[in-house]
């Protein structure tokens, strides 16, 4: 085996580091909107699709393959299903809605990945910058925040990852190989993303039905693929569920469906410009009139042509399943994802289709056009959808908290609509009610443990401090004039109790007050819980990782003139843990991003200049 020269590695190195920094800068825009914007609290459909309908009967051992199966309105979202199931059990059995959204988000980061990797093919490197600049725009910007903050939504994701796989790999060559069964590995599962997931097979059976009348020969390869292609079109239609009671959202007239593919197609820019809306098809009518015209299509064009007629089907299901009586309908934000591909095409068709001073010209303001109208939507998604959200999410936590801590029913029949995580409050109350459900709850809602102490404990607290979150579990506060140490001690706990600690602790607790004291013990060692400074009056939160085994809490007042409370705690798991943990550095992440692409750029650099 050869050697591998110092500056080939280099070179594969360089070429590492700027892939890994542009995935963690759109991967961190992400991070940043669920750390500014999310919850761990699931809302909406994921009470029906993922509570009741998967983690109920999975808990209850009664989940079967109908289960997983079953449809969710027009969808069969079995990978969606399969992936909650997977993330549920991994973090512990807890049920946390943040958690989804992070592996959503890494779905979408690596569709990010795979169209830069895509644009490789058909750009040098002057475009391909402007691709990845694009690119970072399209996915780290708020441009459609639904997707990105319910996990629940990543099925949108997972039908473009397998879809632009399946036509990219299939479409690449015309010969057998690892990659081409990987291809068709990705056509079948489509069917487990969305209704339309079949449409990437749709746009790959016409590719090839086009390159046999444009060439009048097919290949081995390109009949399998075609017949898989045909198959998999088969399944997807028999296995289509209708869904009477939306009828009324399908687009009522030939004018609506048409109108609503248009918008889609000149999404971002904004209607109100509707002859600069028309420049963003410009580069793809072209290269779609010159790929009908040739007499053979090139591997690449084929690939284009493919992606370009998938673009065109969803666009075309998106308008006539949501159309209704308005063509605008169909913005609604999260199927503005499935425009990324349209976009990331039109850079590529205007680097082909044109040249000389043209292309620079037309590059420029295509460019400038998409890129502002991006800032311009996101901006105003922030303003109008985001912003409002955020504090309607505290509410709606707030009041599932309060009902599941007072049992009182008003806390979710009485709050307007959109104010609690469900359509329906006799329905939300109806899904919080059974113990198993309860169990599975995320951090941000769920009872905390109930600590029985070995003797007394007081519990009298300072006027002036706000009532505690939690149920309140001890007090030193009213004993802070004993000059003798006093120490309380709680019975165990199981060791079956989840591995973060969740504890709300207010007065003098702290580094600069080691006479009080406070820790969780376990045969295998104590932990201290101990806030970065005291908190006074005030609660502050302090999260622990417990110590393993049967664990108990210690606390002890040795301080005259000091004193201490803290609530009975909440269990959390690893995974919702890290989730928090990871949203919240999303500084540090687009900071080792820019690291990554600066050091990758400057050794590539070097390596040029080597050369």
């Amino acid at each position: 085996m050869a050697p591998v020269s110092a500056p080939s590695f280099m070179k594969f190195l360089s070429r590492w580091l700027l892939l890994a920094g542009f995935a963690l800068v759109v991967f961190s825009g992400k991070l940043w909107l669920i750390d500014r914007a999310g919850s761990d609290l699931p809302m909406w459909d994921q009470w029906d699709g993922e509570s009741q309908g998967l983690l109920l009967p999975w808990v209850s051992h009664k989940l079967t393959a109908a289960h997983l199966f079953d449809s969710h309105n027009e969808h069969r979202i079995v990978l969606t299903r399969l992936t909650v199931l997977g993330l549920f059990e991994l973090n512990d059995r807890q049920w946390d809605g943040r958690v989804e959204a992070v592996a959503a988000i890494a779905v979408h980061t690596l569709c990010a990945v795979a169209l830069l990797l895509l644009g490789r093919r058909y750009l040098d490197r002057r475009w391909l910058v402007a691709l990845a600049a694009l690119l970072v725009l399209l996915f780290a910007l708020p441009a459609s925040p639904d997707n990105t903050l319910v996990g629940f939504q990543i099925q949108f994701y997972l039908l473009m990852l397998f879809s632009l796989l399946h036509i990219w790999l299939t479409l690449r060559s015309d010969v057998f190989d690892g990659r081409w069964i990987a291809g068709q590995v990705c056509a079948v599962l489509t069917l487990g993303t969305m209704a339309s997931g079949f449409l990437s097979s749709a746009a790959v059976l016409a590719v090839l039905g086009w390159r046999l009348l444009r060439e009048r020969r097919w290949t081995g390869q390109q009949i399998a693929g075609a017949a898989i292609a045909a198959a998999v079109i088969a399944v997807g239609f028999a296995t289509h569920h209708s869904v009477p009671g939306n009828e009324p959202m399908h687009a009522q007239s030939p004018a609506i469906l048409l109108g609503g593919i248009a918008k889609l197609l000149t999404w971002p820019v904004r209607r109100q410009w509707l002859p600069w809306a028309l420049a963003v098809c410009i580069p793809a009518a072209c290269f779609l009139v010159r790929a009908l015209r040739a007499r053979r299509l090139s591997a690449t064009d084929a690939v284009a042509l493919g992606l370009l007629g998938w673009t065109l089907l969803q666009f075309a299901a998106v308008a006539y399943g949501r159309g209704a009586t308005s063509s605008t309908n169909v913005l609604t934000n999260r199927y503005l994802d499935l425009a990324t591909i349209n976009l990331c095409l039109g850079l590529i068709f205007v680097r082909q289709e044109f040249s000389g001073r043209t292309r620079a010209i037309l590059a420029a303001a295509w460019i400038g056009l998409i890129g502002w109208s991006l800032v311009q939507h996101s901006r105003i998604m922030w303003r109008d959808t985001i912003v409002p959200n955020i504090a309607r999410d505290e509410r709606r936590l707030g009041h599932v908290r309060d009902y599941l801590r007072t049992g009182d029913q008003d806390h979710l029949l009485t709050p307007g609509p959109g104010e609690i995580p469900y359509p329906s409050g006799p329905e939300m109350v109806k899904r919080l009610k059974p113990a198993a459900v309860r169990a599975y709850l995320p951090a941000g809602v769920r009872m905390p443990l109930a600590l029985a102490f070995t003797a007394p404990a007081p519990t009298v607290l300072p006027a002036t401090l706000p009532p505690p979150p939690d149920a309140l579990a001890l007090s030193t506060w009213s004993a802070n004039d004993n000059s003798a140490a006093t120490s309380w001690r709680t019975r165990p706990q199981p060791a079956t109790t989840r591995p973060i600690l969740r504890f709300h602790v207010a007065g003098d607790l702290g580094h600069d007050h080691p006479a009080l004291q406070l820790a969780v013990k376990s045969a295998a060692g104590a932990v201290s819980v101990r806030p970065a400074s005291a908190p006074g009056e005030r609660w502050t939160a302090v999260e622990i990782a417990r110590p393993a085994g049967p664990w108990w809490i210690e606390a002890t007042d040795a301080d005259p003139a000091g004193w201490f409370a803290f609530t009975q705690p909440v269990e959390i798991a690893r995974g919702s843990w890290l989730a928090a943990r990871l949203t919240s550095a999303h500084v540090y992440v687009t900071a080792l991003g820019i690291l990554c692409l600066a050091v990758g750029a400057v050794w590539s650099k070097r390596n040029e200049s080597v050369a």
